[in-house]
This record gives C-alpha cells, structure tokens and sequence, in this order.
C-alpha cells in the first residue's frame, strides 16, 4: 500500500506517531513535512496531520486530487484540536471537512495507531465503548454542593464528576491515553456526540443544582434573572472554553473569539488557561519537546512557591529528560523499533503520551509497584499571583490561578 503522510501546523506527535506504520512492510510509507512544496505524485492513501488554516486550502485539494483516499488522523486535523483554542483570539484554525469532502476521521489527542492501521487497510476499525464503561470509578450522577478546580487523590472509587472534580468521560469513547488512569480528568479528545462541549455542559451544570448562583431581581416581575457578579460557579469554572471545548472549539457552534491576542498562536492557545491545566495542555502539544516543556512550567512554579520536590520525582523527571532526547534522535533516524521502545518507556513514567501523570510536585499515579507512592506523590497546590520563568517559558498568573500572558520561545 502506498501511504504518505502530510505534516501541515502544529506539534507533529501525530506525524510521529505514523512512524510505526513501518512496522508493516507491506506499506510504502512517505513522511512530507512540508505539504507546500510536494510535487503532487499519485498516491493510494493521504493521511493529514496537524492542525490547517484556510492558507493551506489549495495544497489540501492538491492531495485531494492526487489520492484515493484521505484520511484525517488526530483531533487537530478532524476538529481543530488544542490548538483552535486560538480561535478565541480570532485565528482561523479549521478542521479538513471544511476544505475537502469524503474524508475518513480518526479522532484523538494522539490519534491511535491502531485505528489508522485499520483504515488504511481497508478494515473496519473495533468498535469503541464509551469512556465511563471502561472507567474503574462509578458514578451515582447526585446533585453536587461544591466543585473543585483540584482534588486529593485519595478516592480512587469515585466517579471525578460525584466528587465535583470535572471531568468529560461522559460523552467520551475510550481511547488508547486514558488520562483517568493516572489520576487525571478527561477533556473529551475523542467524543462521541456532535456538539460535545455543549452537550457535557449542560451535563455538568445539571449536576452543579444546588451551587449557588448570582441572580438580580427583575423590575418587571418575572422571575429572577442571572447577575453579572462573580458567584460560586463562576469562580469554580472560570475557563469554560478551556475544559469543555479544549479539542472542539470549531465544531462547537461557537461564534468565532473576538479577544485581542495576546502573541503567537501558540502563546493565544495558553493564555486564559488555568495554572493547574498547564501540565496537560504543554503535554499535548509540545510534540517532541513536550516533556521539557512541561517540566518548565512546573518548575518555574514549584521553585518560586518553594513546593519540596523529592529525590523520587528529580530521578523520573530525569529519565523523562533522558527518554526525550532519545526519541529526537529515532525520529531523526526514522526509526521506528527505536520510537516503540522509547515511547514505551515514556509511558511508563508519565502515564502516556500526554504526560498525563507529571504534575506540580510530583507524579499522579504510581509509576512502579514497588515505589513508596507517598514518596513522589502530588497534593493540591496552593494558587500564588505572580510572573514565573524557567528558560524559553515565561508566564503570569492571576490571584485566581488564570495564565494572563506567557512568552515560549520556540526552537
């Protein structure tokens, strides 16, 4: 089978990912990291990666006319992905079935490889079962008193949204990360409903009945209406955009952001975001610096709050490190064994391939059985206004924990 695979915007861990198709030698596989400057040769199956702007229009049609099939792998491609959270600062980022038709979409912050496999091949793909199915944790689905940006992570039997810690696996399928495996939310990468973000909204809200809500008193009489102060659900919430629309923003009926921006695209994507969101969001789109990006945003906060770090966390933070720069080197080498095993290795420790398990202080989840958890094991943190810099990251906080500006010098 003839395969290439296009890199257009954006961190390319999916374009890496595709890596592991040659694993099969049976498919000719062309990796082009520059679409703008591809000849246009015929070829049996396109597989687009990354996020697209309308600038790269005529190139999509191009490939369009030249395959026999397209196949759209990875959120930014199929939905806009992390990276339309610029959009709320009027950026364009747009998914492929804006530009061309018939495409087939594999959805997913990684897409799965597995799954990309299986449509190239012709196969149909295993049917998915929805998040909550999959979930160790059960829900009772009760009216909530309280929400909480953090939790301890002492309840491991306890659906996130019963313990009013968000979390969008109720309109999720599963999917290969399993960020709730290691202690962490899902933010909904592979939805199983159109409108997702509006769907687990009106969701979670249902659940958020008994939290008070700021109203004023109608001078016609009628019932009361919503208040413009600040109130509890306001101030348990204050990134709506970031937490229920993080991979969907363009597919979400939304009309498009009209805030200032900030910087680069990348920089807008950040900027509103929550202190405690950071380790994910860095993690999901950092691509192959994703590791040493994060670890900037949380050390610059960890050493200026003068959170104790134990030996524990430094030696795993270390082989993370270590594992990163193994994995520029297979990606240079395109070699793919080289890729399994150290991606392997990644998830070992960070849980997966969004390092779902780094956070503030230490690690979510246990990383070997025979580890003292207690002994790297992260705790709520504190939220502390101020302006935070650790090399080519730089950002401010608020007094309520939201990123107001942030400096990331590429390259």
């Amino acid at each position: 089978m003839d395969v290439k695979i296009f890199q257009f915007n954006g961190c390319n861990k999916c374009f890496n990912e595709t890596l592991l198709l040659k694993l099969d030698t049976d498919n000719k596989i062309q990796f082009i990291s520059e679409p703008q400057n591809w000849k246009g040769e015929k070829t049996e199956v396109a597989v687009i990666t990354g996020y697209l702007l309308p600038s790269d229009k005529k190139n999509l049609e191009k490939i369009k006319t030249n395959s026999e099939r397209v196949i759209a792998y990875g959120n930014c491609t199929t939905m806009g992905g992390i990276f339309a959270l610029a959009n709320q600062h009027g950026y364009e980022i747009t998914p492929l079935k804006e530009f061309i038709d018939n495409q087939i979409n594999v959805n997913g912050c990684l897409g799965e490889i597995e799954e990309l496999k299986s449509l190239i091949t012709g196969d149909e793909p295993s049917e998915l079962k929805t998040l909550c199915e999959v979930c160790a944790r059960s829900a009772t689905c009760e009216y909530l008193d309280s929400v909480h940006r953090q939790i301890e992570l002492d309840d491991n039997e306890t659906c996130y949204n019963d313990l009013g810690f968000l979390c969008n696996g109720f309109i999720a399928k599963e999917c290969k990360e399993r960020c709730i495996n290691y202690n962490t939310p899902c933010r909904g990468c592979k939805p199983m409903v159109k409108r997702s973000g509006i769907r687990m909204l009106g969701m979670f809200g249902t659940l958020m009945g008994n939290i008070e809500v700021a109203t004023e008193h109608s001078e016609k009489g009628a019932t009361d209406k919503l208040g413009d102060e600040e109130d509890d659900v306001i101030r348990s919430l204050p990134d709506i955009l970031g937490n229920f629309f993080r991979f969907t923003l363009p597919t979400s009926g939304l009309p498009k952001g009209r805030i200032t921006s900030s910087g680069t695209l990348l920089e807008n994507v950040f900027t509103g975001r929550l202190i405690e969101e950071l380790p994910l969001i860095s993690g999901l789109l950092g691509g192959s610096k994703s590791i040493s990006l994060t670890l900037k945003i949380i050390e610059s906060y960890e050493k200026a709050n003068q959170i104790e770090i134990s030996e524990g966390t430094k030696k795993y933070r270390e082989e993370l490190l270590t594992l990163e720069t193994d994995l520029k080197k297979a990606l240079e080498n395109e070699n793919p064994k080289q890729y399994k095993e150290i991606t392997n290795k990644i998830r070992k420790i960070a849980g997966n391939m969004n390092l779902s398990n780094i956070f503030f202080g230490g690690f979510k989840s246990k990383i070997n059985e025979n580890d003292t958890f207690d002994d790297y094991k992260t705790h709520v943190f504190d939220v502390v206004e101020g302006n935070y810099k650790n090399g080519s990251v730089e950002y401010t906080v608020d007094p309520n924990g939201i990123i107001k500006e942030i400096t990331i010098i590429e390259g």
